[in-house]
C-alpha cells in the first residue's frame, strides 16, 4: 500500500506559467525515505521504484546498461507495465560546495520533472518523457537521485553515417521550442538526441535555470558537435561563442595529442 496523496501535494501553477491556464500534474509526497514526485497521480511508478528499493528482480530486469560511471548509472529497466530508462545520480565532486548551494537554489530535477509535464500538455514531443523522481536528502541537497524516463527506441545522430539537412532543421527547430520552454539540454551533442519513428527526440536535458547564456552555450555545442547553424546579433553572444569554439579546439588538440603521445 501506498501513502495517501494529500491535496497540498499536487503541484499546482509554478510562478513561470501564470499566464496560462494549464495545471502541472505532478504529485508529491515521502516514500521510504525518498522525497517522491510523479506524474499524474500514477502509481505504477511507485510500484515501479518500490520494486527497485527491494531489488525485486521477479519483477524486474536490466534489458541494457548505457552508462556506468562512479556518480551516474543509466539502463534500460523491463517492468510489468514495459520499459523505463533508469536513471541513478549521487554527486562525488564538489558535494559541500553543492550543499550549500542547495540552499538558495531551485532543486533542479524537480524543475525538470515540471517542465517537461508542461511541456507535454502544450503538445510538445521532442522531450523524452520524465515520470518519476525520487531523492534522498540531507535538508535540501540530494545526495542520491533516482530518475524513471520514458524510453525511446531509434538511433542516435552520432551512429548515423550523415546527418542531412532535414534532419538539421528538424534539430533546430525543436532546440528553438525547448528554450522557449526555458529547457536547457545542457550538452547537445550527437549521443542526446535520437531518431525516432515519429521525429527528433531530446533526451538528457537539464533541470538547470533556463538564462540567455546556457541557450547560447546549446546553441554554440549543437553547432560544433553537430552542424547545426547558428546565428548571433548581440555582441556579447559572439564573444561566448567565440570562446566556446576556441575551447572546443583546445580540448580536441589536446586529446589528438594524448593519442599521439600514447601511440
Amino acid at each position: 500500500s501506498f501513502p495517501t496523496r494529500r491535496s497540498s501535494d499536487l503541484v499546482l501553477i509554478p510562478p513561470w506559467k501564470n499566464h496560462t491556464k494549464h495545471i502541472i500534474m505532478i504529485t508529491k509526497m515521502k516514500y521510504r525515505g525518498f522525497h517522491v514526485c510523479y506524474k499524474n497521480n500514477d502509481t505504477r511508478y511507485l510500484e515501479i521504484l518500490g520494486d527497485i528499493l527491494s531489488c525485486n528482480v521477479k519483477r524486474l530486469s536490466v534489458q541494457m546498461v548505457f552508462k556506468s560511471l562512479p556518480h551516474t548509472h543509466v539502463s534500460l529497466l523491463n517492468t510489468p507495465y514495459g520499459q523505463f530508462v533508469l536513471k541513478i545520480y549521487s554527486p562525488r565532486k564538489k558535494r559541500i560546495e553543492k550543499f550549500f548551494k542547495s540552499f538558495f537554489t531551485p532543486n533542479p530535477n524537480e524543475n525538470l520533472i515540471e517542465r517537461i509535464d508542461y511541456a507535454g500538455r502544450q503538445g510538445h514531443t521532442f522531450p523524452n518523457d520524465f515520470y518519476l523522481l525520487a531523492e534522498r536528502r540531507i535538508f535540501r541537497f540530494a545526495k542520491i537521485s533516482l530518475m524513471l524516463f520514458e524510453y525511446v527506441p531509434g538511433p542516435e545522430l552520432r551512429v548515423l553515417p550523415t546527418i542531412t539537412p532535414d534532419i538539421k532543421r528538424e534539430i533546430r527547430h525543436s532546440m528553438q521550442k525547448m528554450h522557449n520552454l526555458k529547457i536547457i539540454s545542457g550538452d547537445a551533442h550527437g549521443g542526446n538526441f535520437i531518431l525516432s519513428e515519429k521525429g527528433i527526440r531530446i533526451i538528457d536535458l537539464s533541470g538547470k535555470h533556463c538564462n540567455a547564456k546556457r541557450i547560447v552555450e546549446d546553441n554554440v555545442t549543437a553547432s560544433l558537435r553537430i552542424g547545426i547553424p547558428i546565428e548571433s546579433h548581440r555582441r556579447w553572444e559572439k564573444r561566448l561563442i567565440a570562446k566556446k569554439i576556441r575551447r572546443h579546439h583546445k580540448i580536441v588538440q589536446r586529446k589528438y595529442l594524448a593519442r599521439s603521445n600514447t601511440a
